[in-house]
């Protein structure tokens, strides 16, 4: 990793690749102390763009909350799934969605395919637009934090942070660039609407010279369209016994083919429409035996959580047993031995609150399940 530098007390740490920044978010490893200093680890609360992927092509005619739920269905750690707004009319939509799992997101885009409905829809990655420069010390565009000499100052009402003082936002917007009863960064701020056309016309000169090169998405497969013209219906003339070959003036044709059999084509959809039937309770019997695994392996989660919990609680009286009862059974004379006798009482009675628990609790995991 590369270290990034101070940020008050704050030491901030970078990575440059996913493999890096998925290890250290994930793992609990990290240390409590450094130098016999006490030290607090703070991850990254969101997702960046690099882990985000975009389902592309999605028929209009599917509901939203649907294509979330047939995303979260292949993708376990997919969140934040939202469809992609654009400032022209599509007749496909796209959705983008965040996948917090580094092996999950690599995976599907090695597929490059998810399925969802009847549709087998490309995924690719989320390629983010053009990015604002700007300060998050003095919020002005057009240079960076470690580059600025101004002091701090809020974010939204742009008073100076005072140190050792606690600041009080009143929550009345002023902007950096145009001094409006707006924040620094709103779209509505004309200096920010030139400042993004002008970084537009500069990244589309530089892809014309050469010097950027544009990710171009993968090409959306064709939609079939059935029309009726293409399948149009046969003849209702039978020729049994066509001529092998016609021959006139030294020229061999083919004969017309007239053959077919009446209700041909409502045999055609009568046979799809039953393929597809088989299909839906086919798919309809695998959910269910998916819905039955996850029920399954539920239950066998919390089963397993009862039996630590039960066996860390026997082991502890057993230990007990060991250190108290039993050399003091063994050491006892007859008529000590009888003030061991509540001893031995509670030790059972404990005995049997753990039986009791964990018969307790392997009804209700089935209850839960």
């Amino acid at each position: 990793f590369t270290l990034v530098g101070w940020a008050g007390k704050r030491l901030k740490l970078g990575v440059n690749n996913k493999v890096d920044y998925a290890t250290l978010a994930t793992t609990d490893k990290w240390p409590l102390k450094i130098n016999e200093i006490d030290i607090e680890i703070i991850k990254p609360k969101y997702t960046p763009d690099a882990f985000t992927l975009v389902v592309r092509y999605v028929p209009q005619e599917l509901d939203e909350k649907f294509v979330e739920n047939e995303i979260q269905c292949t993708i376990a750690s997919a969140s934040r799934i939202k469809r992609i707004q654009y400032n022209y009319h599509r007749k496909l939509n796209d959705y983008r969605f965040e996948v917090k799992d580094y092996q999950e997101y690599c995976s599907i885009l090695k597929l490059g395919r998810i399925a969802i409905g009847y549709s087998w829809l490309s995924i690719t990655p989320f390629y983010p637009g053009n990015r604002l420069t700007y300060c998050t010390k003095c919020w002005c565009i057009g240079h960076l934090r470690n580059n600025c000499n101004s002091l701090p100052k809020c974010r939204i009402c742009l008073e100076t942070f005072i140190e050792n003082t606690s600041h009080v936002c009143h929550k009345e917007p002023r902007c950096a660039q145009c001094n409006g009863n707006h924040q620094s960064l709103d779209a509505q701020c004309k200096v920010i609407q030139d400042y993004k056309q002008r970084l537009k016309d500069e990244v589309d000169e530089a892809i014309k010279s050469g010097k950027l090169q544009r990710v171009v998405p993968k090409e959306q497969a064709p939609t079939f369209e059935l029309n009726e013209q293409d399948f149009p219906s046969l003849g209702t003339n039978i020729n049994k016994n066509p001529s092998t070959w016609y021959i006139s003036q030294n020229l061999v044709t083919h004969p017309p083919i007239t053959t077919t059999t009446t209700g041909g084509s409502e045999m055609l959809i009568g046979n799809i429409n039953n393929n597809v039937m088989k299909l839906v309770d086919s798919m309809s019997r695998l959910e269910g035996k998916v819905d039955q695994v996850k029920s399954d392996l539920k239950v066998a989660s919390l089963d397993i959580q009862l039996h630590q919990a039960v066996l860390a609680d026997t082991i502890e009286i057993m230990k007990e047993s060991i250190q108290k009862f039993i050399p003091q059974s063994l050491t006892y004379n007859k008529t000590d031995r009888a003030s061991l006798i509540p001893m031995a009482q509670q030790l059972f009675n404990r005995f049997s609150y753990a039986a009791i628990n964990l018969r307790e609790g392997f009804e209700a995991n089935r209850k839960i399940s």
